[in-house]
């Protein structure tokens, strides 16, 4: 077997497919097929099982993962120290970013990185913080920014910014009334909270939050991205708690008062313990460090 049946193979794993497996690679879709022949050939049985409209891995393929990720780790790894140490870096760069960090926090570096190191490919997958993390350990990526949490896994995380969330509703809910949270009790009461999954470190500390606070919500309706949460909140169908960050025209704050001090959060990078960090992802950690 060789790399480029490897590569093949987690290509087709990663996208599901093998016509966007080949989008990726930049071949044609017969040649991915041939590797992926090539390879089953070599281990004897069948990687994936081809289903209607999606590929999965087999438990061969599943067996295969780790050594096919490891070796492309390795091959990236072997083309970061050979190219020198002068300023032109190449090759590709897998960064994982949880949607708020990509849309609210990096856009800025990510524009800057890219001007100055044209020739590295930016490999970006958009994930909530906690696949972002796992995306991590299981190898996928060398860097995550996202949201940072306890967590037991073989990971570095380093806190970056910190945010304060703030309860917030739609202007129609508070009219002619104090937005305080006497108010947002009230409302809790009728409408439901929209905040992100249970399993999430945000919904997490939220949570923490209105218990200290005494409100109950009602219901939960859960939605991931928090520029979605904030957009429902603005139709008035719920109220969340958000970072101040996504506060829309149609929103107004609720304020504190003489309740608990309003929950924060803190993001930042995440690496694996016991990786070598490549050239290209040092010099994009510095760029976050030194926006």
């Amino acid at each position: 077997m060789d790399s480029a049946q490897i590569l093949a193979f987690l290509a087709v794993a990663e996208q599901g497919s093998f016509s966007q497996a080949a989008r990726v690679l930049h071949i044609t879709q017969p040649a991915v097929s041939k590797r992926i022949a090539q390879l089953e050939e070599q281990v004897g049985a069948p990687l994936f099982d081809r289903l209607a409209r999606r590929v999965d891995l087999s438990e061969w393929g599943e067996r295969l993962m780790p050594a096919a990720l490891q070796y492309r780790q390795a091959l990236e790894e072997i083309a970061s120290t050979t190219l020198g140490t002068g300023v032109d870096l190449t090759g590709r760069l897998r960064i994982a970013l949880s949607h708020y960090a990509g849309l609210h926090v990096l856009p800025e570096t990510l524009s800057r990185f890219n001007q100055s190191y044209p020739n590295v490919l930016m490999d970006l997958k958009f994930l909530n913080s906690e696949e972002a993390l796992m995306a991590v350990v299981q190898g996928t990526v060398m860097l995550a920014y996202g949201t940072l949490g306890d967590t037991a896994h073989p990971v570095v995380q380093s806190p970056l910014w910190e945010e304060r969330l703030q309860p917030m509703v739609a202007h129609r809910h508070i009219l002619g009334q104090q937005p305080d949270l006497t108010v947002l009790r009230r409302l809790a009461a009728r409408l439901p909270a929209i905040l992100p999954a249970a399993h999430t470190t945000t919904r997490q500390t939220v949570e923490h939050w209105l218990h200290q606070a005494g409100i109950a919500p009602l219901a939960v309706i859960e939605v991931n991205q928090l520029d979605s949460i904030a957009l429902l909140v603005e139709t008035g169908i719920g109220w969340s708690v958000l970072p101040e960050t996504l506060m829309l025209p149609g929103l107004t704050r609720i304020a504190r008062g003489q309740g608990p001090a309003f929950p924060e959060r803190r993001l930042g990078l995440i690496v694996h313990r016991d990786r070598t960090v490549s050239r290209a992802a040092r010099a994009f950690m510095d760029c976050v460090q030194n926006a």
